[in-house]
């Protein structure tokens, strides 16, 4: 569905020019999500379809996908994720038809599936791990699964998720030398999986230390009315709910605050690091957090804790409190690392992995004496 970071990369495609790029999505909007019916582009399109609840999840049924591709005639396909019927469809035609395409995914198995649900993510696995002629892994955990995954001829390369940071880094930061008055913020869904619940106990219990600090929740969800009653009555005043917000008013919140923190007990990304790292903001996040395993050092530009500790949390926050001045040293680490992943970058892999998938089918096609002259004409054609 249209997203602002996957928005953002195609926005950016678009106008680099190398990449034309033609998307369907298979919704305009999640029931979990609050982005709405977004503008879209004059290459972005919807396919008409349903989806239907199993296993925990959606699975989706776009009619019209192959026809859409089909008349394309593009030079790659790029499908993003497995676990839904309309790609599953898709994979299995363009292996049919040897148009080169591209999977693109999180990292493999991030829900604990067992029995029918494990046996039949292993199925749905088969077209990734037999035929992409690349793939564009979300983070290095992802690369890394995937390589073990797939065959040894597919090019497999880490590009994560991307946004448009200059709001961000437009952000001016100052020295903080008091803890007085350190201000910790959380963006994102008010759900279990987040760990929202987790931060909201730790910081309760270092405010207790700490009188000065508070915390700001930008975001809404189901766990909204249970982490409210989790807070006492003397710490309510320094915790701030302050609800779902566009993307457009998120760098104000950024701006206002010294540390950031995604505790999540797993994410596949996490694109609000992004965010955070281009505010020049330290980043307290959990080992689960795909982000954080290219995006944030351990003890360089924030801290990393075990997915799921409360104590680690409690200690992350501890340590920033009793050094406040470190939240700037911190924070400029931060901001240097973000410089490396900014759209223009990301598309320059994206394009490069397109030229290994079509060298990759133009090398099979001298195997079986397609024509070189034939070759060279497809090359030449823009990658879309």
């Amino acid at each position: 569905m249209p997203s602002p970071y996957t928005q953002d990369l195609f926005t950016a495609m678009h106008r680099d020019g190398r990449i034309r790029p033609r998307v369907y999505y298979l919704e305009m909007a999640a029931p979990d999500t609050r982005w709405g019916n977004v503008p879209l582009a004059e290459y972005e399109r919807v396919l008409p379809g349903f989806w239907l609840p199993f296993l925990a999840g959606r699975v989706h049924f776009n009619r019209g996908a192959i026809r859409a591709i089909a008349a394309d005639r593009p030079d790659v396909v790029v499908v993003g994720g497995y676990m839904t019927f309309t790609t599953q469809v898709v994979m299995r035609w363009l292996h049919k038809k040897r148009i080169p395409w591209i999977f693109w995914g999180e990292m493999p198995g991030m829900r604990q599936r067992h029995g029918f649900g494990a046996a039949l993510r292993s199925i749905a696995q088969r077209p990734v791990s037999r035929w992409p002629n690349g793939i564009a892994a979300i983070g290095s955990r992802a690369a890394a699964a995937y390589r073990q995954m797939t065959h040894a001829r597919c090019p497999v390369a880490n590009i994560p998720y991307c946004c448009d940071m200059k709001p961000f880094f437009d952000i001016r930061r100052e020295r903080r030398e008091d803890s007085a008055d350190l201000r910790f913020l959380y963006c994102g869904q008010l759900i279990y999986r987040k760990g929202v619940d987790l931060l909201v106990e730790a910081f309760c219990e270092s405010a207790r230390f700490f009188p000065g600090i508070v915390l700001t929740l930008v975001g809404d969800g189901p766990l909204r009315g249970d982490l409210e009653s989790q807070i006492p009555a003397s710490l309510r005043n320094r915790i701030r709910f302050a609800g779902f917000r566009p993307v457009a008013d998120l760098p104000r919140f950024f701006a206002e605050t010294d540390v950031f923190v995604l505790p999540s007990r797993h994410d596949g990304w996490g694109v609000v690091v992004n965010q955070a790292i281009a505010a020049g903001l330290p980043v307290i996040c959990s080992d689960a957090v795909g982000a954080g395993a290219d995006l944030v050092a351990d003890g360089v530009n924030g801290r990393v804790i075990p997915a799921g500790s409360c104590p680690g949390l409690i200690s992350a926050i501890r340590s920033f409190c009793n050094q406040p001045s470190r939240t700037l040293e911190f924070g400029v680490c931060s901001r240097n690392r973000a410089m490396e992943w900014t759209p223009g970058r990301v598309v320059d892999q994206w394009h490069e992995l397109c030229e290994l998938a079509l060298a990759q089918i133009d090398s099979r096609r001298r195997t079986v004496g397609v024509p070189p002259e034939a070759v060279l004409e497809r090359r030449a054609a823009p990658v879309g």
